[in-house]
Protein backbone atom coordinates (compact mmCIF):
# COMPACT_ATOMS: atom_id res chain seq x y z
CA UNK A 1 0.00 0.00 0.00
CA UNK A 2 2.83 2.42 0.86
CA UNK A 3 4.48 1.74 -2.52
CA UNK A 4 1.20 2.61 -4.23
CA UNK A 5 0.85 5.80 -2.18
CA UNK A 6 4.44 6.68 -3.16
CA UNK A 7 3.54 6.15 -6.85
CA UNK A 8 0.46 8.37 -6.51
CA UNK A 9 2.48 11.10 -4.84
CA UNK A 10 5.08 10.86 -7.61
CA UNK A 11 2.37 11.37 -10.26
CA UNK A 12 0.87 14.32 -8.38
CA UNK A 13 4.25 15.97 -7.77
CA UNK A 14 5.27 15.50 -11.43
CA UNK A 15 2.07 17.20 -12.59
CA UNK A 16 2.59 20.03 -10.07
CA UNK A 17 6.22 20.53 -11.15
CA UNK A 18 5.25 20.74 -14.83
CA UNK A 19 2.49 23.24 -13.95
CA UNK A 20 4.95 25.34 -11.94
CA UNK A 21 7.40 25.46 -14.86
CA UNK A 22 4.59 26.31 -17.28
CA UNK A 23 3.19 29.18 -15.21
CA UNK A 24 6.63 30.60 -14.32
CA UNK A 25 7.30 30.75 -18.08
CA UNK A 26 4.23 32.99 -18.40
CA UNK A 27 5.49 35.55 -15.86
CA UNK A 28 6.90 38.82 -17.24
CA UNK A 29 10.75 39.16 -17.13
CA UNK A 30 11.35 35.93 -15.14
CA UNK A 31 9.47 33.77 -17.64
CA UNK A 32 12.04 34.32 -20.40
CA UNK A 33 14.76 32.76 -18.20
CA UNK A 34 12.92 29.40 -18.07
CA UNK A 35 13.55 27.49 -21.29
CA UNK A 36 11.49 24.68 -22.81
CA UNK A 37 14.40 22.30 -22.03
CA UNK A 38 13.56 22.72 -18.30
CA UNK A 39 10.90 20.03 -18.69
CA UNK A 40 13.65 17.47 -19.49
CA UNK A 41 16.17 18.69 -16.89
CA UNK A 42 15.91 15.95 -14.24
CA UNK A 43 18.27 17.57 -11.70
CA UNK A 44 16.28 20.81 -11.82
CA UNK A 45 12.99 18.92 -11.57
CA UNK A 46 14.17 16.97 -8.49
CA UNK A 47 14.88 20.27 -6.73
CA UNK A 48 11.56 21.73 -7.83
CA UNK A 49 9.84 18.51 -6.71
CA UNK A 50 10.80 19.18 -3.08
CA UNK A 51 9.34 22.69 -3.36
CA UNK A 52 6.24 21.31 -5.06
CA UNK A 53 5.75 18.70 -2.33
CA UNK A 54 6.01 21.34 0.41
CA UNK A 55 3.64 23.60 -1.53
CA UNK A 56 1.17 20.71 -1.84
CA UNK A 57 1.22 20.17 1.93
CA UNK A 58 0.91 23.91 2.59
CA UNK A 59 -1.94 24.14 0.08
CA UNK A 60 -3.83 21.37 1.90
CA UNK A 61 -3.70 23.30 5.20
CA UNK A 62 -4.48 26.64 3.50
CA UNK A 63 -7.56 25.25 1.77
CA UNK A 64 -8.99 23.89 5.02
CA UNK A 65 -8.30 27.17 6.84
CA UNK A 66 -9.93 29.08 3.97
CA UNK A 67 -12.90 26.69 3.92
CA UNK A 68 -13.64 26.82 7.64
CA UNK A 69 -12.63 30.47 8.05
CA UNK A 70 -14.37 32.07 5.06
CA UNK A 71 -17.38 29.80 4.53
CA UNK A 72 -18.22 29.03 8.16
CA UNK A 73 -16.62 31.27 10.78
CA UNK A 74 -16.64 34.63 8.96
CA UNK A 75 -20.42 34.65 8.20
CA UNK A 76 -21.19 33.77 11.83
CA UNK A 77 -18.80 36.40 13.18
CA UNK A 78 -20.00 39.18 10.86
CA UNK A 79 -23.72 38.40 10.53
CA UNK A 80 -24.32 37.05 14.01
CA UNK A 81 -24.39 40.37 15.85
CA UNK A 82 -26.30 40.07 19.09
CA UNK A 83 -25.88 36.28 19.32
CA UNK A 84 -24.63 34.83 22.60
CA UNK A 85 -21.50 32.65 22.58
CA UNK A 86 -23.66 29.52 22.77
CA UNK A 87 -25.83 30.66 19.84
CA UNK A 88 -22.72 31.53 17.77
CA UNK A 89 -21.35 28.03 18.35
CA UNK A 90 -24.67 26.47 17.32
CA UNK A 91 -24.74 28.54 14.11
CA UNK A 92 -21.08 27.61 13.42
CA UNK A 93 -21.72 23.87 13.86
CA UNK A 94 -24.96 24.07 11.83
CA UNK A 95 -23.30 25.69 8.79
CA UNK A 96 -20.25 23.42 8.99
CA UNK A 97 -22.34 20.27 9.38
CA UNK A 98 -24.79 21.05 6.55
CA UNK A 99 -21.99 21.83 4.09
CA UNK A 100 -19.59 19.07 5.20
CA UNK A 101 -22.08 16.32 6.06
CA UNK A 102 -24.78 17.03 3.49
CA UNK A 103 -23.48 18.92 0.45
CA UNK A 104 -19.95 17.49 0.32
CA UNK A 105 -21.20 13.90 0.63
CA UNK A 106 -22.88 14.26 -2.78
CA UNK A 107 -20.59 16.72 -4.55
CA UNK A 108 -17.14 15.73 -3.26
CA UNK A 109 -16.48 11.98 -3.22
CA UNK A 110 -13.31 10.21 -4.27
CA UNK A 111 -14.35 6.66 -5.01
CA UNK A 112 -16.41 7.30 -8.18
CA UNK A 113 -14.97 10.68 -9.14
CA UNK A 114 -13.78 10.98 -12.76
CA UNK A 115 -10.16 12.00 -12.36
CA UNK A 116 -7.19 12.28 -14.69
CA UNK A 117 -4.82 10.81 -12.06
CA UNK A 118 -7.06 7.74 -11.73
CA UNK A 119 -7.07 7.29 -15.50
CA UNK A 120 -3.28 7.64 -15.74
CA UNK A 121 -2.58 5.27 -12.83
CA UNK A 122 -5.06 2.49 -13.68
CA UNK A 123 -5.50 2.70 -17.46
CA UNK A 124 -2.07 3.86 -18.59
CA UNK A 125 0.28 2.64 -15.84
CA UNK A 126 -1.71 -0.58 -15.28
CA UNK A 127 -1.89 -0.27 -11.50
CA UNK A 128 -4.36 -2.65 -9.84
CA UNK A 129 -7.67 -0.74 -9.37
CA UNK A 130 -8.06 -2.29 -5.90
CA UNK A 131 -4.57 -1.25 -4.80
CA UNK A 132 -5.02 2.19 -6.33
CA UNK A 133 -8.40 2.84 -4.69
CA UNK A 134 -7.37 1.56 -1.25
CA UNK A 135 -4.20 3.68 -1.30
CA UNK A 136 -6.04 6.70 -2.69
CA UNK A 137 -8.86 6.51 -0.13
CA UNK A 138 -6.42 5.88 2.76
CA UNK A 139 -4.23 8.86 1.83
CA UNK A 140 -7.27 11.05 1.18
CA UNK A 141 -8.86 10.58 4.61
CA UNK A 142 -5.66 10.58 6.67
CA UNK A 143 -4.70 13.94 5.13
CA UNK A 144 -8.33 15.12 5.37
CA UNK A 145 -8.19 14.60 9.15
CA UNK A 146 -4.72 16.13 9.52
CA UNK A 147 -5.49 19.21 7.37
CA UNK A 148 -8.90 19.86 8.94
CA UNK A 149 -7.99 19.50 12.62
CA UNK A 150 -5.88 22.73 13.01
CA UNK A 151 -8.52 24.79 11.18
CA UNK A 152 -11.32 23.51 13.41
CA UNK A 153 -9.20 23.94 16.54
CA UNK A 154 -8.63 27.60 15.63
CA UNK A 155 -12.02 28.68 14.29
CA UNK A 156 -14.04 26.27 16.44
CA UNK A 157 -12.55 27.63 19.67
CA UNK A 158 -13.02 31.20 18.38
CA UNK A 159 -16.70 30.36 17.88
CA UNK A 160 -16.95 29.08 21.45
CA UNK A 161 -16.23 25.33 21.16
CA UNK A 162 -13.92 23.50 23.55
CA UNK A 163 -10.83 21.70 22.22
CA UNK A 164 -12.57 18.35 22.88
CA UNK A 165 -15.60 19.43 20.82
CA UNK A 166 -13.35 20.61 17.94
CA UNK A 167 -11.47 17.28 17.91
CA UNK A 168 -14.74 15.32 18.15
CA UNK A 169 -16.27 17.33 15.28
CA UNK A 170 -13.21 16.67 13.08
CA UNK A 171 -13.32 12.92 13.79
CA UNK A 172 -17.08 12.70 13.19
CA UNK A 173 -16.90 14.58 9.88
CA UNK A 174 -14.05 12.34 8.69
CA UNK A 175 -15.89 9.13 9.63
CA UNK A 176 -19.13 10.41 8.08
CA UNK A 177 -17.36 11.16 4.80
CA UNK A 178 -15.91 7.62 4.76
CA UNK A 179 -19.45 6.28 5.25
CA UNK A 180 -20.55 8.42 2.29
CA UNK A 181 -17.81 6.91 0.10
CA UNK A 182 -19.06 3.42 0.91
CA UNK A 183 -22.68 4.48 0.32
CA UNK A 184 -21.76 5.73 -3.19
CA UNK A 185 -20.11 2.38 -3.93
CA UNK A 186 -23.16 0.43 -2.76
CA UNK A 187 -25.49 2.68 -4.79
CA UNK A 188 -23.36 2.00 -7.87
CA UNK A 189 -23.28 -1.74 -7.11
CA UNK A 190 -27.08 -1.95 -6.76
CA UNK A 191 -28.20 0.42 -9.54
CA UNK A 192 -25.14 1.14 -11.72
CA UNK A 193 -25.59 4.84 -10.98
CA UNK A 194 -22.54 7.13 -10.66
CA UNK A 195 -24.23 9.85 -8.63
CA UNK A 196 -21.46 12.43 -8.92
CA UNK A 197 -21.88 12.51 -12.73
CA UNK A 198 -25.53 13.61 -12.45
CA UNK A 199 -25.02 17.35 -12.57
CA UNK A 200 -28.68 18.25 -12.01
CA UNK A 201 -28.80 16.26 -8.76
CA UNK A 202 -25.39 17.46 -7.59
CA UNK A 203 -26.10 21.16 -8.25
CA UNK A 204 -29.58 20.91 -6.75
CA UNK A 205 -28.07 19.49 -3.55
CA UNK A 206 -25.41 22.23 -3.51
CA UNK A 207 -27.99 25.00 -3.98
CA UNK A 208 -30.47 23.59 -1.47
CA UNK A 209 -27.75 22.71 1.05
CA UNK A 210 -26.16 26.16 1.07
CA UNK A 211 -29.62 27.74 1.46
CA UNK A 212 -30.36 25.51 4.47
CA UNK A 213 -26.91 26.30 5.91
CA UNK A 214 -27.12 30.11 5.77
CA UNK A 215 -30.82 31.02 5.93
CA UNK A 216 -31.14 30.47 9.72
CA UNK A 217 -28.29 32.94 10.26
CA UNK A 218 -29.89 35.54 7.99
CA UNK A 219 -33.26 35.25 9.74
CA UNK A 220 -31.86 35.11 13.28
CA UNK A 221 -33.07 31.56 13.89
CA UNK A 222 -30.76 29.28 15.90
CA UNK A 223 -31.07 25.61 14.82
CA UNK A 224 -30.33 22.67 17.11
CA UNK A 225 -27.87 20.85 14.81
CA UNK A 226 -25.02 21.16 17.33
CA UNK A 227 -27.07 19.59 20.13
CA UNK A 228 -27.99 16.60 17.95
CA UNK A 229 -24.66 16.09 16.18
CA UNK A 230 -22.44 16.25 19.29
CA UNK A 231 -24.79 14.18 21.46
CA UNK A 232 -23.55 10.80 22.67
CA UNK A 233 -26.02 8.64 20.66
CA UNK A 234 -25.35 10.48 17.37
CA UNK A 235 -21.57 10.41 17.94
CA UNK A 236 -21.66 6.68 18.66
CA UNK A 237 -23.77 5.96 15.56
CA UNK A 238 -21.43 7.94 13.29
CA UNK A 239 -18.29 6.47 14.90
CA UNK A 240 -19.49 2.87 14.60
CA UNK A 241 -20.84 3.44 11.08
CA UNK A 242 -17.59 5.11 9.97
CA UNK A 243 -15.38 2.32 11.37
CA UNK A 244 -17.58 -0.34 9.73
CA UNK A 245 -17.27 1.59 6.43
CA UNK A 246 -13.46 1.54 6.80
CA UNK A 247 -13.54 -2.25 7.16
CA UNK A 248 -15.99 -2.66 4.26
CA UNK A 249 -13.91 -0.44 1.98
CA UNK A 250 -10.73 -2.37 2.88
CA UNK A 251 -12.43 -5.68 1.94
CA UNK A 252 -14.37 -4.41 -1.08
CA UNK A 253 -13.77 -6.47 -4.23
CA UNK A 254 -15.54 -4.46 -6.94
CA UNK A 255 -13.16 -1.54 -7.39
CA UNK A 256 -12.38 -2.47 -11.02
CA UNK A 257 -16.00 -1.93 -12.09
CA UNK A 258 -16.15 1.33 -10.14
CA UNK A 259 -12.96 2.66 -11.73
CA UNK A 260 -14.11 1.62 -15.22
CA UNK A 261 -17.45 3.39 -14.72
CA UNK A 262 -15.80 6.56 -13.42
CA UNK A 263 -13.10 6.77 -16.08
CA UNK A 264 -14.44 5.93 -19.51
CA UNK A 265 -11.95 6.69 -22.24
CA UNK A 266 -14.19 9.25 -23.95
CA UNK A 267 -15.45 10.82 -20.73
CA UNK A 268 -15.44 14.58 -21.33
CA UNK A 269 -14.74 15.17 -17.63
CA UNK A 270 -11.23 13.78 -18.20
CA UNK A 271 -10.51 16.58 -20.68
CA UNK A 272 -12.08 19.59 -19.03
CA UNK A 273 -10.28 22.08 -21.26
CA UNK A 274 -11.71 20.56 -24.43
CA UNK A 275 -15.15 20.15 -22.88
CA UNK A 276 -15.27 23.77 -21.71
CA UNK A 277 -13.99 25.04 -25.06
CA UNK A 278 -16.67 23.10 -26.99
CA UNK A 279 -19.38 24.21 -24.57
CA UNK A 280 -18.29 27.85 -24.87
CA UNK A 281 -18.33 27.74 -28.69
CA UNK A 282 -21.71 26.01 -28.73
CA UNK A 283 -23.15 28.60 -26.32
CA UNK A 284 -22.40 31.49 -28.70
CA UNK A 285 -23.20 29.77 -32.03
CA UNK A 286 -25.78 31.61 -34.13
CA UNK A 287 -29.02 29.99 -35.38
CA UNK A 288 -29.75 29.85 -39.13
CA UNK A 289 -33.17 31.44 -38.58
CA UNK A 290 -31.49 34.62 -37.29
CA UNK A 291 -30.20 35.39 -40.79
CA UNK A 292 -33.78 36.04 -41.94
CA UNK A 293 -34.39 39.73 -41.30
CA UNK A 294 -37.82 41.38 -41.44
CA UNK A 295 -38.30 44.20 -43.94
CA UNK A 296 -38.88 46.76 -41.18
CA UNK A 297 -35.66 45.76 -39.39
CA UNK A 298 -33.78 45.78 -42.71
CA UNK A 299 -34.89 49.39 -43.32
CA UNK A 300 -33.68 50.44 -39.87
CA UNK A 301 -30.31 48.81 -40.44
CA UNK A 302 -29.87 50.36 -43.88
CA UNK A 303 -30.53 53.84 -42.49
CA UNK A 304 -27.26 53.58 -40.51
CA UNK A 305 -23.66 53.85 -41.62
CA UNK A 306 -20.19 52.64 -40.64
CA UNK A 307 -19.80 50.85 -37.32
CA UNK A 308 -23.38 51.72 -36.33
CA UNK A 309 -24.53 49.71 -39.40
CA UNK A 310 -22.15 46.84 -38.58
CA UNK A 311 -23.30 46.58 -34.95
CA UNK A 312 -27.00 46.88 -35.82
CA UNK A 313 -26.60 44.04 -38.29
CA UNK A 314 -24.72 41.99 -35.67
CA UNK A 315 -27.37 42.45 -32.97
CA UNK A 316 -30.21 41.61 -35.39
CA UNK A 317 -28.50 38.49 -36.75
CA UNK A 318 -27.73 37.23 -33.21
CA UNK A 319 -31.03 38.24 -31.67
CA UNK A 320 -32.02 34.74 -30.51
CA UNK A 321 -28.72 34.31 -28.63
CA UNK A 322 -28.81 37.77 -27.09
CA UNK A 323 -32.54 38.06 -26.44
CA UNK A 324 -32.55 34.50 -25.06
CA UNK A 325 -30.14 35.47 -22.27
CA UNK A 326 -32.11 38.65 -21.51
CA UNK A 327 -35.49 36.89 -21.57
CA UNK A 328 -34.29 34.19 -19.16
CA UNK A 329 -33.24 36.85 -16.66
CA UNK A 330 -36.50 38.76 -17.10
CA UNK A 331 -38.39 35.52 -16.45
CA UNK A 332 -36.35 34.88 -13.27
CA UNK A 333 -37.10 38.41 -12.02
CA UNK A 334 -40.80 37.96 -12.82
CA UNK A 335 -40.99 34.56 -11.11
CA UNK A 336 -39.17 35.98 -8.08
CA UNK A 337 -41.68 38.85 -7.89
CA UNK A 338 -44.74 36.58 -8.21
CA UNK A 339 -43.39 34.07 -5.65
CA UNK A 340 -42.50 36.89 -3.26
CA UNK A 341 -45.95 38.53 -3.51
CA UNK A 342 -47.71 35.18 -2.98
CA UNK A 343 -45.53 34.43 0.04
CA UNK A 344 -46.23 37.85 1.56
CA UNK A 345 -50.00 37.60 0.96
CA UNK A 346 -50.54 33.95 1.93
CA UNK A 347 -48.14 33.70 4.89
CA UNK A 348 -47.93 37.16 6.48
CA UNK A 349 -47.32 35.78 9.99
CA UNK A 350 -44.41 33.61 8.84
CA UNK A 351 -42.87 36.57 6.97
CA UNK A 352 -43.25 38.77 10.05
CA UNK A 353 -41.68 36.09 12.26
CA UNK A 354 -38.72 35.74 9.87
CA UNK A 355 -38.14 39.49 10.17
CA UNK A 356 -38.50 40.45 6.48
CA UNK A 357 -37.63 44.06 5.68
CA UNK A 358 -36.41 45.78 2.53
CA UNK A 359 -33.14 46.77 4.22
CA UNK A 360 -32.09 43.08 4.16
CA UNK A 361 -31.96 43.11 0.33
CA UNK A 362 -29.41 45.92 -0.09
CA UNK A 363 -26.18 43.96 0.63
CA UNK A 364 -27.22 41.26 -1.89
CA UNK A 365 -27.90 43.63 -4.80
CA UNK A 366 -24.28 43.69 -5.97
CA UNK A 367 -24.00 39.91 -6.22
CA UNK A 368 -27.49 39.60 -7.77
CA UNK A 369 -26.73 42.13 -10.51
CA UNK A 370 -23.29 40.59 -11.06
CA UNK A 371 -24.98 37.35 -12.14
CA UNK A 372 -28.08 38.91 -13.75
CA UNK A 373 -26.41 41.32 -16.19
CA UNK A 374 -25.60 40.01 -19.66
CA UNK A 375 -22.41 41.89 -20.56
CA UNK A 376 -20.05 38.90 -20.34
CA UNK A 377 -22.24 36.65 -22.51
CA UNK A 378 -22.60 39.38 -25.17
CA UNK A 379 -18.84 40.02 -25.19
CA UNK A 380 -18.24 36.31 -25.86
CA UNK A 381 -20.84 36.36 -28.64
CA UNK A 382 -19.27 39.46 -30.20
CA UNK A 383 -15.78 37.95 -30.07
CA UNK A 384 -16.64 34.58 -31.59
CA UNK A 385 -19.10 35.81 -34.24
CA UNK A 386 -17.64 39.19 -35.21
CA UNK A 387 -14.43 40.48 -33.63
CA UNK A 388 -12.36 37.31 -34.02
CA UNK A 389 -12.19 37.94 -37.80
CA UNK A 390 -12.21 41.74 -37.86
CA UNK A 391 -9.53 42.22 -35.20
CA UNK A 392 -6.96 40.99 -37.69
CA UNK A 393 -7.33 44.34 -39.53
CA UNK A 394 -5.60 47.49 -38.27
CA UNK A 395 -8.43 49.85 -39.30
CA UNK A 396 -10.87 47.94 -37.04
CA UNK A 397 -8.54 47.96 -34.02
CA UNK A 398 -7.85 51.67 -34.50
CA UNK A 399 -11.57 52.47 -34.15
CA UNK A 400 -11.97 50.49 -30.91
CA UNK A 401 -13.30 53.52 -29.02
CA UNK A 402 -16.01 54.18 -31.63
CA UNK A 403 -17.51 50.67 -31.59
CA UNK A 404 -17.08 50.50 -27.80
CA UNK A 405 -19.45 53.50 -27.46
CA UNK A 406 -22.04 51.94 -29.79
CA UNK A 407 -21.93 48.61 -27.93
CA UNK A 408 -22.08 50.33 -24.56
CA UNK A 409 -25.43 51.83 -25.51
CA UNK A 410 -26.79 48.48 -26.77
CA UNK A 411 -25.70 46.41 -23.76
CA UNK A 412 -26.78 49.11 -21.32
CA UNK A 413 -30.32 49.02 -22.74
CA UNK A 414 -30.56 45.26 -22.07
CA UNK A 415 -29.12 45.50 -18.56
CA UNK A 416 -31.46 48.38 -17.73
CA UNK A 417 -34.46 46.26 -18.75
CA UNK A 418 -33.28 43.53 -16.33
CA UNK A 419 -32.71 46.10 -13.58
CA UNK A 420 -36.21 47.48 -14.22
CA UNK A 421 -37.77 44.01 -13.92
CA UNK A 422 -35.92 43.40 -10.64
CA UNK A 423 -37.00 46.83 -9.34
CA UNK A 424 -40.65 46.16 -10.23
CA UNK A 425 -40.54 42.77 -8.48
CA UNK A 426 -39.05 44.23 -5.28
CA UNK A 427 -41.57 47.11 -5.37
CA UNK A 428 -44.48 44.69 -5.74
CA UNK A 429 -43.20 42.51 -2.90
CA UNK A 430 -42.81 45.55 -0.63
CA UNK A 431 -46.27 46.86 -1.54
CA UNK A 432 -47.83 43.45 -0.79
CA UNK A 433 -46.52 43.69 2.80
CA UNK A 434 -48.31 47.02 3.24
CA UNK A 435 -45.14 49.06 2.80
CA UNK A 436 -46.62 51.22 0.02
CA UNK A 437 -45.51 51.78 -3.59
CA UNK A 438 -43.19 54.66 -2.78
CA UNK A 439 -40.75 54.99 0.09
CA UNK A 440 -37.19 56.14 0.75
CA UNK A 441 -35.90 52.53 0.76
CA UNK A 442 -37.65 51.72 -2.51
CA UNK A 443 -36.18 54.81 -4.14
CA UNK A 444 -32.70 53.74 -3.02
CA UNK A 445 -33.33 50.19 -4.31
CA UNK A 446 -34.20 51.61 -7.75
CA UNK A 447 -31.12 53.86 -7.75
CA UNK A 448 -28.93 50.90 -6.73
CA UNK A 449 -30.15 48.44 -9.37
CA UNK A 450 -29.98 51.05 -12.14
CA UNK A 451 -26.49 52.16 -11.08
CA UNK A 452 -25.36 48.52 -10.83
CA UNK A 453 -26.66 47.79 -14.34
CA UNK A 454 -24.53 50.70 -15.60
CA UNK A 455 -21.57 49.55 -13.48
CA UNK A 456 -21.57 45.98 -14.80
CA UNK A 457 -22.19 47.12 -18.38
CA UNK A 458 -19.09 49.28 -18.33
CA UNK A 459 -17.19 46.65 -16.33
CA UNK A 460 -17.68 43.80 -18.82
CA UNK A 461 -16.97 46.00 -21.85
CA UNK A 462 -13.95 47.58 -20.17
CA UNK A 463 -12.54 44.13 -19.40
CA UNK A 464 -13.21 43.03 -22.98
CA UNK A 465 -11.55 46.05 -24.61
CA UNK A 466 -8.60 46.45 -22.22
CA UNK A 467 -7.72 42.82 -21.39
CA UNK A 468 -9.37 41.00 -24.35
CA UNK A 469 -9.24 37.67 -22.50
CA UNK A 470 -10.49 35.22 -25.14
CA UNK A 471 -8.37 32.96 -27.31
CA UNK A 472 -9.56 31.54 -30.63
CA UNK A 473 -10.96 28.51 -28.72
CA UNK A 474 -12.89 30.91 -26.42
CA UNK A 475 -10.76 29.85 -23.45
CA UNK A 476 -10.02 32.73 -21.10
CA UNK A 477 -6.23 33.14 -21.10
CA UNK A 478 -5.54 36.49 -19.44
CA UNK A 479 -4.77 36.05 -15.69
CA UNK A 480 -5.44 39.77 -15.05
CA UNK A 481 -9.00 39.22 -16.28
CA UNK A 482 -9.46 36.54 -13.60
CA UNK A 483 -7.91 38.69 -10.88
CA UNK A 484 -10.01 41.80 -11.60
CA UNK A 485 -13.21 39.75 -11.91
CA UNK A 486 -12.41 37.96 -8.66
CA UNK A 487 -11.84 41.32 -6.94
CA UNK A 488 -15.22 42.62 -8.15
CA UNK A 489 -17.13 39.47 -7.08
CA UNK A 490 -15.29 39.48 -3.72
CA UNK A 491 -16.30 43.10 -3.16
CA UNK A 492 -19.94 42.08 -3.76
CA UNK A 493 -19.56 39.29 -1.18
CA UNK A 494 -17.91 41.61 1.35
CA UNK A 495 -20.96 43.91 1.24
CA UNK A 496 -23.08 40.93 2.36
CA UNK A 497 -20.75 40.15 5.23
CA UNK A 498 -20.38 43.77 6.38
CA UNK A 499 -24.13 44.48 6.09
CA UNK A 500 -23.62 48.05 4.93
CA UNK A 501 -26.68 50.28 5.40
CA UNK A 502 -28.85 51.07 2.36
CA UNK A 503 -28.04 54.79 2.21
CA UNK A 504 -24.27 54.24 2.52
CA UNK A 505 -24.33 51.42 -0.04
CA UNK A 506 -26.30 53.57 -2.50
CA UNK A 507 -23.75 56.37 -2.15
CA UNK A 508 -20.83 53.96 -2.63
CA UNK A 509 -22.39 52.30 -5.70
CA UNK A 510 -23.20 55.65 -7.33
CA UNK A 511 -19.70 57.00 -6.71
CA UNK A 512 -17.96 53.85 -7.96
CA UNK A 513 -20.17 53.73 -11.07
CA UNK A 514 -19.37 57.32 -12.03
CA UNK A 515 -15.65 56.76 -11.41
CA UNK A 516 -15.65 53.50 -13.39
CA UNK A 517 -17.45 55.19 -16.30
CA UNK A 518 -14.90 57.99 -16.38
CA UNK A 519 -11.88 55.69 -16.10
CA UNK A 520 -13.22 53.21 -18.68
CA UNK A 521 -14.01 55.82 -21.33
CA UNK A 522 -10.62 57.54 -20.88
CA UNK A 523 -8.55 54.34 -20.89
CA UNK A 524 -10.35 52.70 -23.81
CA UNK A 525 -10.05 55.88 -25.88
CA UNK A 526 -6.32 56.03 -25.14
CA UNK A 527 -5.25 52.37 -25.08
CA UNK A 528 -8.10 50.43 -26.74
CA UNK A 529 -6.47 50.42 -30.18
CA UNK A 530 -3.45 48.56 -28.70
CA UNK A 531 -5.15 46.28 -26.15
CA UNK A 532 -8.20 45.21 -28.20
CA UNK A 533 -6.66 42.46 -30.34
CA UNK A 534 -6.49 38.68 -30.80
CA UNK A 535 -3.82 37.21 -28.51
Amino acid sequence: MFRTINTLLTIRISITVNLLIYYIQKLPLIGKLIKESSYANLNLKKTVSVIAFLLTLLWGFMMRFAYVGILVYLPVASLGEGLTEEQSLRQFVHIFAIISLGVACVSNVTVLEPKREKYVAVKLMRLSPTRYMKASLGYRYVTFLVYLLPALLLFGTLAGATITEAVLLTALITLWRIMAEYAHLKLFEKTGMVLIKHNVIVWSVIFFGYAVAYLPLLFNWVPSTETVLLSLPASLVIAVGGLLAVVKLARYSGYREAVDAANKRDDPLLNLGKMISEAEQKSVRVKDSDYKVEREQQDKIESKKGYAYLNSLFFVRHRSLIRGSVNKRLAICGAFGVAGVLLMVLFPELVQRLGWRLEVIFPFLGLIMYFMTVGEKICKTMFYNCDLSLLRYGFYRNEAYEHFQIRFGKVLGMNLSIAGALGVSLTAITASTGGGWLSRELLMIWICVIALSVFFTVHHLFMYYIFQPYSTELNVKNPLYYIVNMAISSACTVSIILRVSGSLLTAIILTLTLLYLLVAFVLIRRYGLRTFRVK
